[in-house]
């Protein structure tokens, strides 16, 4: 049972380190997004890309930040099983 927790331990603290960093990368791209946005140059099709560009790592920034936040609470409600089946085994 010493090794589970360990490892829940451990894919806990990574998952912090994912979130953190997600959380970073989104601020980071809310704070600089008009560098992309407001792309300087007069050819359409690049403020285009650039515009979509943004979007796109914007959307992937939230979807890590919650699918992590999900994945930790998937892991807690599995923790809580195994000690409810554990303590009721007993």
């Amino acid at each position: 049972m010493e090794n589970t927790i360990d490892q829940v331990e451990s894919t806990n603290i990574i998952l912090d380190t994912i979130l953190g960093l997600s959380q970073t990368l989104n601020d980071l791209l809310e704070d600089n997004i008009g560098l992309l946005t407001e792309y300087p140059s007069t050819d359409e099709s690049e403020k285009k890309k650039a515009d979509r560009l943004a979007t796109k790592l914007l959307a992937l920034s939230s979807a890590t930040t919650s699918e992590t936040k999900q994945a930790q609470k998937q892991i807690e409600q599995s923790v809580k099983a195994l000690i409810e089946n554990n303590d009721n085994a007993k």
